[in-house]
């Protein structure tokens, strides 16, 4: 069977694992199959439940601004890197100001795993590495990747919510030993750029960096940005740095690339 048959099955699987909004099209069809992850209606800016973790905790997202570019951020995918996370309050209040979403509009889904982020393991409660289990044409079927891609309701559920959206770019938080730094996956570097931009004005350390210096097979960036070609920023805050301190930078260079997304 060909990878790109895997594919189209497993997405099958996602879609109906996680209880988010059903694929939309594209023109006015993407606009209004997509109308229950619009940032109006009773659910806007609260968060609201997609789907489950394996230990059945709530997986959540919400939803600002309407029409335009559309921006899916990720708070968190390794439950032992919390910078995201605590970080995302304050950026939420950013996000509540309609001169931060105009002609745009931000899916941010809370936590893609928070059994790992309960026990602050990088792993979910299963063992595996969520980021390694997404059906990239790279992914490998090993202990901590999944016995198959999507095996895992969070990384399923994620995956799903993503395709309803139909993003336009993809931002996604983690935290890394030699953050603050951002890598990109597709056509970001533009994004990569402008972010760290602004950032650098709160924190010079801010730098884009384009390798990894390691692999990173089943990754969201390798399905999204490898084989879709899909903007995707991997946003390294530094590890063990407290939301306080990573927030104003944060800010900054996301409010700085809501601000100039191309149309």
């Amino acid at each position: 069977m060909s990878i790109h048959v895997k594919s189209i099955g497993l997405l099958s699987a996602a879609l109906f694992a996680c209880a988010s909004p059903q694929p939309a099209g594209t023109g006015e069809e993407r606009s209004a199959g997509s109308s229950q992850i619009q940032s109006s209606g009773p659910l806007a800016g609260q968060w609201h439940q997609i789907g489950q973790s394996f230990e059945g905790r709530s997986i959540e997202a919400t939803s600002y601004g309407e029409g335009g570019p559309r921006v899916y951020v990720v708070g968190g995918i390794h439950g032992d890197e919390g910078t995201g996370l605590e970080a995302l309050p304050g950026l939420r209040q950013r996000l509540e100001d309609p001169s931060w979403t105009s002609g745009c509009l931000v899916r941010l889904l809370r936590d893609a795993n928070p059994d790992g982020s309960a026990e602050r393991t990088r792993a979910n409660a299963r063992g595996v590495d969520l980021n390694r289990n997404f059906p990239a044409a790279n992914f490998r079927e090993r202990q901590g990747h999944g016995p198959h891609a999507l095996s895992e309701p969070e990384s399923a559920c994620l995956l799903a919510d993503l395709r309803a959206f139909e993003p336009d770019l993809v931002v996604v938080f983690h935290a890394a030993r030699q953050g603050p730094f951002v890598n990109f996956d597709g056509p970001a570097r533009w994004a990569a750029e402008r972010f760290v931009a602004a950032a650098r004005q709160v924190d010079p350390r801010w730098h884009v960096e384009p390798d990894m210096g390691y692999e990173t097979p089943g990754s969201l960036g390798s399905l999204l940005g490898i084989d879709e070609g899909l903007q995707v920023l991997t946003i390294e805050f530094p590890r063990g740095a407290s939301g306080a301190s990573a927030a104003p930078a944060l800010e900054a260079g996301l409010g700085a690339l809501l601000a100039q997304l191309p149309e």
